[in-house]
């Protein structure tokens, strides 16, 4: 089935200000949205190849690609347009259960389930969105059939998350999550198969059902029948690509195997160019790159190399024997988009300038990409590009700055080398407005730390949230790090961390600190750390493991125990709780809150089914019992994180807390 793609375009800015203020940088406020530069455009590359521009405002939809707008339709509505994405076939959840509407039903939605039970799941996400998951349907191209997952979780633990009830009621909620905790029982997952013209179900013959097994990255071959899984085992250091016939559900063969020292990691799946030929990402020379297989020949190219990762794979043209692909060759603090022949003969050609984070759509086969670059200055440019030229063919918007003519804080990046002397890393530093090099100033140090995550690079405000900028122009240096084990350096970078999470983290974060230590205008005395997720579980070992320089803490939703964090995460980094337990006890935060000199803030929201709340009230209880004082903010309604217009809130409180306790 042809896909549609939709980005939105970003149009104008505010007009001037006086001063930045919590509720105008702080995301889920009306004050923020307003600043925010709005959506105006939806885009997508149709199947012809043309880019599209529809226009909200004016309700129609223009071809964007040629150097004048033309108008081709008026009065067709989004939904209109989003509409020919489902064609004939629809498939849609009710519940956990999994409903199609296909050709000859007449509009009656078919049950896919073989079993309706609580603990039952089809059609969803599995391996808790691990391995780049983040659905459970997958039309083949000419939506005959549909893979689905089917996931039984009927053996994993229930934990109980409270939900407080709002003015209308006086007793609480318990809402039972299914939470597979490290080493603990996991879900089952099976891959079925439903024929629209049969309204036929069979489920494909894999292998390692009783042993947790992981099925990920699922792709059809353009035959439309043979169907690819990478089949991760439990311990996630080997990897099978397996290719199974659709309409048997037996098993072809495996085409290739990976095994790592460390945890092998399919994040991308597999994009067929023909029946016989596909490309792959694979870590395996230690950076990720491209891989073409011929699968008549049963050879393998690669197709880029270099010590630089492959961000994206965007399509293909047939016409050129391109592929098309974002990454960050130039520099790791910047992406961009290139094409590389198919053969591997050549060397890639880059198709976007400017430094910044490229992001691009492509649809296979067309002359055109659809670049939304962010940078330092311009903050945004939309644009559309020919990939035969590289030559911009169409600007179609262009901020330049957002906040209007406030005036910002400095911003700075700073060169440094890990802790161990290997690999460069970058700071950035946010300066206060009207910086004055004598005067000493207070610190932030903001973090996060862990896998999959960047925080430093050379887009809009370096990357930094815009709370920090108003942080600065209250007086704060507001200082961020991207340690090793942070994505898109390579596999010695990214993996150091394996077996001992927190502890070349920590060491490098240090190397950042030493920094910022002998530069005469800080206040070495006067040092805050502050980090949300794994920056909160980083928060806390830095005050831990290096009690002398921090005098305040904020550490929101932080994993305080990782044998209480789930299955696919913390096993691929830690190993199990049995196999790991020196690496567990070492970078358990409640073995070392004796050690806590800082005045520390807690905060946590109370319906987190990412981190669960027991991580925060086991280190209070430690901390009670070795009479360590805490404080504790608790945020009701809230997830993982604090969103919305409570967020406002949460800024406001991180910003009192510093300024009382700093």
């Amino acid at each position: 089935m042809k896909r549609l793609l939709f980005i939105t375009l970003l149009l104008g800015g505010t007009s001037a200000m006086a001063q930045l203020t919590i509720e105008n940088t702080t995301s889920g406020t009306k004050e923020y949205r307003e600043i925010f530069p709005r959506g105006v455009y939806t885009t997508f590359c149709s199947k012809t190849g043309d880019v599209l521009a529809y226009d909200k405002e004016a309700n129609d939809l223009y071809v964007a690609a040629s150097g004048d707008k033309k108008r081709i339709g008026q009065h067709i509505s989004e939904e209109e347009v989003r509409k020919n994405r489902e064609k004939q076939y629809r498939a849609y959840h009710q519940g956990d259960s999994l409903m199609v509407v296909a050709p000859g039903t007449n509009g009656r939605p078919i049950l896919i389930n073989d079993t309706i039970a609580d603990g039952l799941v089809f059609g969803k996400s599995v391996h808790r969105n691990e391995f780049g998951t983040m659905g459970g349907r997958f039309w083949n191209h000419d939506g005959s059939l549909l893979a689905f997952y089917r996931m039984d979780e009927r053996m994993v633990t229930q934990y109980p998350l409270v939900d407080i009830p709002n003015a209308n009621e006086s007793i609480a909620k318990v809402n039972l999550d299914r939470y597979p905790m490290a080493g603990g029982i996991s879900h089952k997952v099976k891959v079925g198969i439903f024929d629209t013209n049969t309204h036929k179900i069979l489920y494909l013959e894999t292998e390692g059902y009783d042993q947790n097994r992981y099925l990920t990255n699922i792709s059809w071959s353009t035959d439309n029948k043979t169907i690819c899984i990478a089949e991760i085992n439990r311990e996630q250091n080997h990897m099978w690509f397996n290719m199974y016939d659709a309409t048997t559900g037996k098993k072809i063969k495996t085409l290739f195997e990976e095994e790592s020292e460390t945890w092998v990691e399919p994040c991308t799946p597999a994009k067929f160019i023909d029946n016989n030929t596909m490309l792959w990402l694979s870590e395996r020379d230690g950076y990720l790159h491209i891989y073409r297989y011929d699968l008549a020949k049963n050879t393998c190219t690669q197709i880029t190399k270099g010590n630089w990762v492959v961000t994206d794979l965007l399509g293909y043209d047939a016409k050129s024997k391109n592929i098309i692909f974002q990454a960050n060759k130039e520099s790791y603090l910047c992406r961009d988009i290139y094409s590389v022949n198919i053969s591997g003969k050549k060397e890639p050609v880059r198709l976007t300038n400017g430094e910044g984070i490229h992001n691009a759509m492509y649809e296979d086969n067309s002359r055109f990409i659809v670049d939304r670059c962010s940078a330092l200055m311009p903050a945004l440019t939309t644009s559309v590009i020919d990939i035969t030229t590289g030559k911009i063919v169409k600007e179609l918007n262009k901020v330049e700055k957002p906040w209007g003519d406030t005036v910002l804080p400095e911003i700075k990046f700073v060169d440094l080398k890990t802790a161990d002397g290997k690999h460069d890393i970058t700071g950035r530093m946010i300066l206060p407005v009207n910086f004055d090099p004598t005067k000493k100033y207070p610190v932030l140090v903001y973090l996060y730390g862990g896998s999959h995550t960047h925080l430093v690079d050379k887009s809009w405000n370096g990357g930094a949230s815009a709370w920090m900028l108003y942080f600065a122009q209250e007086g704060y240096i507001v200082w961020t790090l991207d340690n090793r084990g942070s994505e898109n350096r390579g596999v010695e970078f990214e993996h150091a961390t394996h077996r001992q999470l927190g502890t070349c983290e920590s060491a490098d974060q240090m190397e950042g600190v030493k920094y910022l230590q002998s530069l005469p205008y800080v206040d070495k005395d006067r040092m805050a750390i502050h980090g949300w997720s794994f920056g909160g579980f980083m928060t806390l070992t830095m005050l831990t493991r290096y009690p002398e320089v921090f005098k305040v803490g904020i550490a929101g939703g932080p994993v305080c125990d990782w044998s209480l964090y789930e299955v696919m995460y913390g096993e691929r980094y830690m190993d199990t709780p049995q196999e790991n337990p020196e690496g567990y006890a070492k970078n358990k935060i409640s073995n070392n809150i004796d050690k806590l000199n800082a005045k520390l803030l807690l905060i946590h929201g109370y319906q987190d089914a990412t981190v669960v709340p027991q991580n925060v009230l086991e280190l209070i209880k430690t901390a009670v019992d070795k009479d360590k004082m805490i404080d504790m903010a608790f945020y009701t309604g809230h997830a993982h994180n604090v969103t919305g217009p409570d967020r406002a809130h949460l800024i406001k409180r991180i910003k009192r807390y510093l300024d009382d306790n700093l």
